[in-house]
């Protein structure tokens, strides 16, 4: 995603200590756990930055979601499940891998892995639902990077993103990766 973050107009994050929607988010994070038992999740509430992590200390596999990339009011809870997804996917996805990270996915492929493995693996019992949270997950983080992006005064990030680019797929790009995914 983006960091560091850029200027946020006022009103589009939620409150810092907004504890119903933190439970919430929480309740999604369970549901990856569950899941995962495997990897080890967790939630940086205070760190601003609109960015999730996957990695590794030792042999343990690791998964963040940052504070402010919560509070960010485009992202609702299938955004939640879908970002949970793929940090997972950076796990779980497969070749083709990270050329610095070599144990990790790419950013498109763990994209592609959330929505066809991930999120369908924490909703095993309910495939209209993991759908439904796919596609509007994707469609949130499709709304949040095109404002991010149009934000992004310096063009710095923009300027990063390319069709080439394997490691930071476009936008609109991304969206096709998620819904071809569900095909």
């Amino acid at each position: 995603m983006f960091d560091p973050p850029p200027s946020i107009p006022k009103g589009v994050l939620r409150a810092r200590g907004d504890k119903a929607w933190q439970h919430k988010v929480a309740a999604v994070m369970k549901r990856f756990q569950q899941t995962f038992p495997e990897i080890v999740y967790d939630i940086a509430w205070d760190v601003d930055a609109l960015n999730g992590v996957a990695w590794r200390q030792m042999s343990q596999a690791h998964v963040r979601l940052y504070g402010l990339l919560l509070r960010h009011r485009a992202i609702r809870l299938e955004g939640v499940a879908l970002l949970f997804a793929h940090e997972t996917g950076h796990h779980r996805g497969g070749p083709p891998r990270d050329k610095t990270y070599t144990w990790m996915t790419t950013e498109r492929q763990a994209d592609f892995w959330a929505a066809r493995f991930g999120v369908r693996a924490v909703w095993a019992n309910d495939s209209a639902e993991a759908k439904r949270q796919v596609i509007e997950g994707a469609r949130q983080l499709l709304a949040l990077e095109t404002n991010v992006i149009e934000l992004d005064e310096a063009g710095c990030r923009s300027a990063q993103l390319s069709h080439e680019n394997r490691d930071h797929p476009l936008p609109t790009e991304r969206f096709r990766i998620f819904m071809d995914a569900l095909s």
